[in-house]
């Protein structure tokens, strides 16, 4: 007699395939890993522009998409701006019914399901009217902790980021199962009442080594010389458009000021908030590079930035220098939860330490500079590639089919 896998559905607010940022890997990643002991259905509700989709992503793991309806997308672009922030994710709460199927999907879904996991607690509405199903609660985010920062301070702005706590605080009351990418994430939503931190497991974010090409420093060296930057020293951060980024680049933007014969080059959306020609000149602001682009300047750079001081502690673009091969500097906090060792795998200190660490990492011999970035790459192996962080969690999901 052949058993029948486990079946698990994903609710996801978004297009996961393919997986072309942060979130989309983590998703993809981590369940067509665990794809090999169950079987997997993400139905997933993406925007209103967008195709439907019905397949198979990964062996085990499938993917239906359904695109918002016309009168959804209407109604959330009309809520937020009413709000005045960008807070259409959160809309959901309210908004879900109008995407009616989105709910057939995730009924026919959920009804051969063991279990239903909801990434962010805005779906979790949807799924308690279509099943009663356990859940399952994939956080990406202290909800009341990010929209407190973006919704007005207003009688509306209020009552909306009350719906949010009222949906998160009974979402991870319900669910049997809590999964976090930081430990922030893991000790907030352990204070919500009635939460029991047991059923809280940090699971950090990974990396798809196999994906990214390591550039040994030799290679790094022929290809600055190929591009007449021989002679040069360049500098590499990556952000969004978010506040903390903002601020993160404004520490850099004060590092490049003390550091004028170096050069620094500031990747993605974070460049929004700084006016190029009021910054120094030795810094370059590079908004909407393709990934083709981004990969071609990281192998060539000499040292890449990472002065995260605050927010959650998720890593994985520091992940993604590891796996390139560049030295990098780091806070603490930057690499927290990592096991990230500080001169073995890359050079930690405070903001106001990196101009010291980043002349340190310039005049460094060849020798120690290539054993620490060996050795990063082997940790970050070994580690803190996917399969080995899902593998993790897979004890823990089969517990719970146990004892469903």
């Amino acid at each position: 007699m052949i058993l029948k896998r486990p079946k698990i559905t994903l609710a996801v607010p978004f297009a996961v395939f393919p997986p072309n940022n942060v979130r989309c890997r983590r998703i993809f990643h981590i369940y067509r890993h665990l794809a090999k002991d169950f079987n997997i259905e993400i139905v997933s509700l993406a925007g209103a522009g967008e195709a439907a989709f019905q397949g198979i992503i990964a062996p085990g793991l499938t993917e239906t998409r359904v695109p918002k309806s016309p009168k959804h997308q209407k109604a959330e672009m009309k809520l937020v701006q009413k709000l005045g922030a960008n807070v259409a994710d959160a809309t959901l709460i309210q908004l879900y019914t109008l995407s009616p199927k989105y709910l057939q999907a995730l009924k026919k879904s959920a009804k051969s399901a063991n279990f239903v996991l909801t990434y962010q607690p805005y779906l979790f509405p949807a799924i308690r009217e279509v099943c009663n199903k356990p859940v399952w609660y994939e956080v990406s985010g202290i909800e009341t902790e990010l929209k407190k920062q973006l919704l007005p301070e207003n009688e509306l702005g209020q009552e909306f980021w009350e719906s949010v706590y009222e949906v998160e605080a009974k979402c991870a009351k319900v669910s049997n199962l809590i999964i976090t990418s930081s430990q922030h994430d893991a000790q907030s939503i352990a204070q919500f009442q009635d939460v029991e931190s047991s059923k809280v497991i940090y699971l950090p974010n990974g990396i798809d080594t196999e994906r990214i090409e390591f550039t040994s420093y030799e290679q790094r060296l022929v290809n600055k010389e190929k591009l007449g930057l021989k002679d040069g020293f360049l500098a590499v951060f990556t952000g969004t458009g978010s506040p903390h980024n903002a601020d993160e680049a404004r520490s850099i933007l004060n590092i490049a000021s003390k550091l004028q014969n170096m050069n620094f080059l500031l990747l993605g959306d974070v460049g929004v908030f700084f006016e190029p020609r009021l910054t120094p000149p030795n810094v370059t602001f590079l908004p909407s590079a393709d990934e083709n682009t981004k990969s071609i300047i990281l192998s060539l750079a000499d040292v890449a930035l990472n002065p995260v001081k605050k927010g959650s502690d998720s890593q994985s673009i520091v992940l993604e220098y590891f796996c390139k091969g560049i030295p990098v500097v780091s806070t603490r906090f930057g690499v927290k939860s990592l096991g990230i060792k500080p001169g073995k795998h890359c050079l930690i200190g405070d903001v106001w330490q990196f101009p010291e660490l980043i002349v340190s990492c310039q005049k460094e011999d060849i020798v120690t500079k290539k054993m620490r970035l060996e050795n990063a790459k082997r940790y970050i192996k070994n580690n803190l590639e996917w399969s080995v962080i899902s593998h993790k969690i897979l004890d823990k999901f089969q517990f719970q089919l146990l004892m469903a």
